[in-house]
């Protein structure tokens, strides 16, 4: 474990564990990560940045593009933050990095969030995007999907959604911490509780009501975890050994080979939530190496 793993813990435990014991503040939460996300680099000169405006008659969501100058294939990226914060600031240094590893264009989606919109309203996002891909004659087994945490969650019921829907499937989907149970009934919930620098074990449920606006928490394209997997494309999945989402991944990993799909799981002890995300940490880059790797092998061989 890197030193600056173990700085990452001790400041992520002080500054957002700590300050998330009571009940969410939504307008704090999104101003303080925005604030922070002020403070990132600009992506490194080698990879091509190029915002996407919002589309209305077309139903698309703003987005950007993060390209190396000759892409051999295509990232399809949500990011995480509980379907009520983060954005394309806070994920353009991960995503970026991710398109140098994945030799790729990654179009990260800036979908719509709650409370302002909720469920159903980022799957209809995503699902548009996917049709907008295919129909710029994008071949989908020169995409892979990707997604952190609630992104994570996102990139899996796109893919329901558009198989149920008979669109063509990506070649595959990384997750980092995918939060692919909404119910929040995964036992490390509880018993990871102290172990977790990120999250108190209420807050999840609270984000998740947020989105859910009433809705039930066992839909599956809300929890993915309780949706029909079967003719999804490989999965590879990361997550840490002491997070309290870590059985939303390794449930989420065995109900998948439950249902014939192929899926690799990474666990890494002591690390934070969607550590991959964090191009600061030795681990996050090794990993994102890692993703990009695996990217380029199902894409290769599709």
């Amino acid at each position: 474990m890197s030193i600056q793993a173990i700085i990452a813990n001790q400041i992520i435990r002080w500054q957002f564990k700590r300050a998330g014991r009571g009940p969410i503040n939504v307008p704090k939460t999104r101003h303080v990560v925005n604030k922070g996300a002020e403070r990132y680099p600009p992506p490194p000169r080698d990879i091509r940045h190029t915002p996407v405006a919002a589309q209305a008659s077309a139903a698309l969501c703003p987005a950007e593009w993060l390209s190396v100058a000759q892409p051999k294939r295509t990232v399809l990226y949500f990011h995480g933050g509980g379907y009520f914060f983060c954005g394309l600031t806070t994920h353009r240094p991960a995503c970026a990095y991710l398109a140098r590893t994945a030799q790729a264009q990654v179009l990260s989606l800036d979908y719509r969030m709650a409370p302002e919109h909720v469920f159903p309203a980022a799957v209809d996002d995503a699902v548009a995007w996917w049709k907008e891909l295919l129909r710029q004659g994008i071949k989908p087994e020169n995409v892979v999907f990707g997604g952190d945490s609630a992104g994570g969650g996102l990139a899996l019921a796109c893919m329901v959604s558009a198989r149920d829907q008979g669109l063509p499937l990506p070649a595959g989907a990384v997750l980092f911490s995918p939060w692919t149970d909404l119910s929040c009934s995964g036992e490390t919930m509880k018993t990871l509780a102290d172990a977790d620098v990120m999250f108190n074990p209420h807050s999840l449920p609270e984000a998740a009501a947020i989105y859910l606006a009433g809705r039930s928490n066992k839909e599956p394209l809300a929890s993915p975890l309780f949706a029909d997997l079967k003719g999804l494309p490989p999965l590879m999945i990361h997550a840490s050994k002491h997070e309290i989402l870590l059985n939303d991944s390794t449930r989420l990993h065995d109900r998948a080979r439950e249902h014939g799909v192929s899926s690799e799981i990474h666990l890494r002890a002591r690390l934070p939530h969607v550590w991959p995300t964090m191009v600061m940490l030795p681990e996050g880059r090794q990993s994102l190496k890692d993703t990009g790797a695996f990217i380029a092998r199902v894409t290769t061989s599709a």
